[in-house]
């Protein structure tokens, strides 16, 4: 038992002390932070240039509220439009419509805003723009426009516009697990979802680690001079263990910082954002420390088991590309809960989520999942651990007999008929 903490030992500091443990470390936290904090930069983000923009309301009462709704100043004075108000009879409009759009060549004009007369019986208005890919800024013109347009139609029917806007008042619906009493925004789609795939790929990674490691020392014939001081089984696990440890310890670091922008990203992206204002009615989503610690556990059982799968292929190759061929089933393996994470998140309770969460290959990823989404009842969690160890300790012991053999045959590829034999017989 000693000699196994050694090779584990061994294994993890051989890994965290190299570059590309330091930077994998540093530079998935950073790149994690541009995918998040980048699109909202940007998404607050206006250029500085007061667009002009032509309004031809062919209606004469749309223009005034249209401009107020959208030519709010910044806090630095700059307001975002200058609007220009044409009046055109219609046997002009065509020929207006001519000119602007070579002005707008010209860029001399952002673009030209048409407001139909039939606006208020149905009729589309329609923007012409030197360019209409801003989303936002279109969506932002349209609800102003709806909004202005609106008003006026309340106002001919002679209704009253304050008890009609306060009768059509928006209702908000805050969705929350029946068994808590605060809605929890951490416990989301998304969450489950990223949780999930992040497993998911330690899976992948760091079992394609165990299985190099494996290879490297069958090859280089190194293993010939361990075995004779350690059993096979030992050494096998200790490279489990210690790789485990490493992953582990990345994990550690990427979901403190994950819990620090939970906490101050919202504080430290008032700094580069043009209107801090705007950031007051965001939240960041968090991660319940019960996830947190299921997510933990989960991360381990799922690569206990999956990285004894990768090392047993390691024992019965000789190269890479070798390996490549069977490690194909392992990927199907892991893929199919890849596939049903949507509709177990959407449906976290239904007879198919439950079972497929109790499948020991599945459950690292789906369990996770329902209990991100809504937690399932205690015997489910635990029957799924339960399920999980014994099928590790069951994949040790096969892959351990595998592993006694396999890392000292070289050679031809061993088939199925010849591995039952070393499992038979070792």
């Amino acid at each position: 038992m000693n000699k196994m903490w050694t090779i584990m030992r061994r294994e993890y500091l051989s890994r965290v002390k190299t570059k590309g443990f330091v930077i994998g470390t540093i530079l998935l936290p950073l790149l994690m932070v541009a995918i998040f904090a980048v699109p909202v930069f940007l998404l607050f983000l206006k250029s500085d240039e007061t667009k002009r923009i032509a309004i031809i309301d062919q209606t004469g009462v749309v223009f005034d509220s249209l401009e107020a709704a959208l030519n709010q100043p910044s806090p630095e004075g700059k307001r975002p439009y200058h609007f220009a108000k044409l009046t055109v009879r219609p046997d002009q409009l065509d020929s207006v419509k001519k000119a602007l759009a070579a002005g707008i060549d010209r860029q001399e004009w952002e673009g030209y805003i048409l407001i139909p007369d039939s606006v208020f019986e149905g009729g589309a208005a329609r923007y012409f723009g030197k360019s209409v890919s801003n989303r936002m800024e279109n969506e932002e013109i349209e609800e102003a426009l709806s909004r202005a347009v609106t008003a006026q139609r309340i106002q001919r029917s002679g209704l009253d516009a304050e008890q009609i806007h306060r009768a059509l008042a928006p209702v908000d619906l805050n969705v929350r697990p029946a068994s808590q009493e605060k809605k929890n925004p951490g416990v989301t789609f998304m969450l489950a979802y990223f949780l999930g795939f992040f497993i998911y790929m330690a899976m992948f990674i760091y079992g394609a680690i165990v299985m190099r490691s494996v290879i490297e020392e069958k090859t280089s014939r190194v293993v010939e001079s361990v075995v004779s001081s350690i059993k096979p089984f030992y050494l096998m696990a200790g490279k489990i263990f210690g790789v485990g440890a490493v992953g582990l310890t990345q994990f550690l670091i990427w979901a403190g910082v994950m819990g620090l922008l939970s906490l101050y990203g919202l504080a430290i992206a008032a700094a580069f954002v043009p209107d801090p204002a705007k950031l007051q009615n965001l939240t960041l989503p968090t991660i319940p420390a019960a996830t947190l610690g299921f997510f933990v556990l989960f991360f381990l059982l799922g690569y206990l088991l999956y990285s004894t799968l990768y090392a047993g292929i390691g024992a019965m190759v000789n190269s890479e590309q070798e390996a490549q061929q069977l490690v194909l089933p392992i990927a199907l393996i892991i893929i199919v809960p890849i596939l049903l994470i949507t509709y177990v998140i959407t449906n976290p309770d239904t007879q198919m989520s439950v079972l497929m969460s109790l499948v020991p290959f599945f459950a690292p990823i789906l369990m996770l999942a329902r209990i991100a989404v809504a937690t399932p009842p205690a015997w489910q969690i635990a029957a799924s651990i339960v399920l999980m160890v014994l099928t590790i300790i069951g994949m040790i012991w096969i892959v351990g007999r595998i592993y006694r053999v396999g890392v000292l045959m070289y050679g031809k590829r061993p088939g199925l008929r010849e591995i039952m034999k070393w499992i038979r017989y070792a």
